[in-house]
């Protein structure tokens, strides 16, 4: 390497770093060591007494006790456990404190180091009944101060299916991470919404919890048989203010990834086109265009045969268009959201089967969707691990009464309507819509089944965890506030990447995230179908990462 290489490399890595939110100029030259706090610790008859870290006395209450037990009698019935009847012991040599009930035992043993509390828990079920859930307090903390970015009554809980459970708080003086030292084994840990955000308990739970956890967690199974006995192991980290959580998350992230490595392997990182034909509103709809078809409910007539004529050369000048737009912002390809049209109301409009296309489109998608390949791009459906009931434009009529059905094998789903776009036309991006909802989106490893299946196709989940990002590259939306992978994300898969619909959003403020983002291979998508005022700034930020590399 040249001395000018070594110089424009140097550059290249100072100009990154500044684009980093966390970069300042000093720390560019200096890298002070932080003093480490003192972590002390003092044990009591029921748990701990005291939980201090460099000076700041972190607990309010250090008892360890049961708060629910659940068991199921041999007739299916579930009952609670009464547990008044309890008897406490503390093994001062061992650091250990132990419930006894009649149903069973619960114990804890604490390991102090040096940055670091570790929990060893341990439930015997004494029963004849199955243990179906136990919920534990390790403790109840209190914090000098709000923890940064939390929000009132909110519940910071994580039940480690998808993602490792690492939960920071950022409390000003210093910084705690509660860890699920375990990868795969459903738990329910952390700080659930009560009392105040200065003021907080931290549960362990085996099930789930409440009303609320069944809606935001995915079904916990984790039973203990009669006679049996079931070990949670977790821990609590310390770190000096300014700490990050990959660096109090970091080994447990490198165990999950190697647990779950990366199989993705996409290599083109150039930015893909946004195409919407139609919509759902029914005000732009008519008789004559019942899709909804170009937003346009007057122009558009697919029920006589010269209105399907107009409609095939109004679509193929459609496509000449987005070509222009696409080959200029320099795109890998395009994804038609809706090439079915969108008949239906929300929240089916995406019918989301390349299998099932009224008659309009199925007589002109061909020819469609051959010009963008002949183009030089990739090209893309909508495509839903659901099954259509019935399937509406295949054959019989339908009423309108079209549902999205939820059948035991989605992967399966996946991967047939996958290898039918494959075959017809040569799709390689699918973007997938409802893979179950925001908080609980499908088990990850059923993308695992689809990519193993087509190995050669970029899928973009709408919804994602942790996990998904070692098999896809799931949507994240700009106009919500997400401008790049979460760090969260990349601590446990440092090449993972998302696409990103950044056709909306205050593209000129938040510019320096989506440099870095762009930079570190996340994939913008725009507006292909309509030369946007975004698309520029979309294609300078491409431009500008560009000339940065070379």
């Amino acid at each position: 390497m040249t001395n000018e290489a070594h110089i424009r490399r140097d550059l290249l890595a100072l100009l990154l770093l500044a684009l980093s939110p966390s970069w300042d100029a000093q720390s560019a030259t200096e890298s002070p060591q932080l003093e480490k706090p003192k972590l002390e610790v003092a044990m009591g008859q029921r748990g701990l007494r005291s939980l201090r870290h460099g000076g700041v006395e972190l607990l309010q209450d250090g008892e360890f006790r049961v708060i629910s037990v659940t068991l199921q009698n041999q007739d299916g019935t579930l009952v609670q456990s009464d547990l008044k009847g309890g008897h406490v012991s503390f093994d001062e040599a061992k650091r250990q404190v132990t419930w006894t009930y009649p149903w069973g035992v619960a114990r804890t043993a604490y390991e102090i180091m040096s940055d670091r509390v570790n929990f060893s828990i341990s439930v015997t079920n004494s029963s004849d009944s199955v243990l179906r859930g136990i919920c534990l307090q390790l403790m109840e903390l209190k914090f000098p101060q709000a923890p940064l970015g939390w929000i009132e009554h909110y519940q910071y809980l994580g039940h480690n299916l998808g993602s490792p459970t690492v939960i920071v708080a950022d409390y000003g003086r210093g910084v705690l991470a509660l860890r699920n030292e375990e990868i795969a084994r459903p738990l329910l840990s952390g700080f659930p919404g009560r009392k105040s955000l200065e003021i907080r308990p931290l549960w362990v739970c085996s099930s789930n919890i409440g009303w609320l956890s069944p809606m935001l967690d995915p079904l916990l199974n984790r039973p203990i048989n009669p006679r049996d006995s079931d070990q949670y192991r977790l821990s609590l980290r310390f770190g000096p203010a300014g700490t990050s959580q990959a660096q109090l998350g970091g080994d447990i992230y490198q165990r999950f990834s190697v647990a779950y490595p990366p199989k993705l392997k996409w290599q083109d990182r150039r930015p893909i086109a946004f195409l919407a034909l139609s919509t759902s509103e029914p005000h732009l709809h008519s008789s004559s265009n019942p899709r909804g078809w170009f937003n346009d409910p007057k122009g558009v007539d697919v029920i006589t045969s010269g209105g399907r004529a107009r409609f095939r050369e109004r679509l193929l000048k459609y496509a000449e268009g987005s070509i222009r737009i696409s080959k200029a912002m320099n795109a890998q390809g395009m994804i038609v959201w809706d090439i079915e049209g969108q008949e239906f109301p929300h929240a089916i409009s995406y019918l989301g089967d390349p299998r099932s296309l009224p008659p309009e489109m199925e007589a002109v998608a061909d020819e469609f969707l051959e010009k963008f390949i002949d183009a030089g791009l990739r090209i893309g459906v909508t495509i839903r691990p659901q099954r259509l009931v019935p399937a509406p434009y295949r054959g019989a009529a339908h009423s309108g009464s079209v549902m999205q059905m939820q059948t035991p094998d989605p992967a399966a789903i996946l991967i047939e309507k996958i290898a039918f776009a494959k075959k017809r036309w040569g799709c390689t991006l699918f973007y997938v819509d409802s893979n179950g909802d925001p908080n609980v989106p499908f088990d990850a490893l059923l993308f695992k089944r689809v990519t193993e299946a087509h190995p050669d196709v970029l899928l973009i989940p709408e919804h994602k965890n942790t996990l998904y990002y070692a098999y896809t590259a799931p949507f994240q939306s700009f106009r919500q506030g997400i401008a790049a992978t979460p760090s969260n994300v990349r601590a446990v898969y440092p090449r993972a990447f998302s696409v990103i619909y950044s056709l909306e959003g205050p593209l000129d403020e938040r510019r320096k995230d989506l440099l870095a983002a762009v930079n570190s291979g996340d994939i913008l998508m725009f507006f292909g179908w309509f030369d946007n005022p975004n698309n520029a700034k979309i294609r300078s930020i491409y431009e500008e990462v560009t000339n940065l590399k070379r």
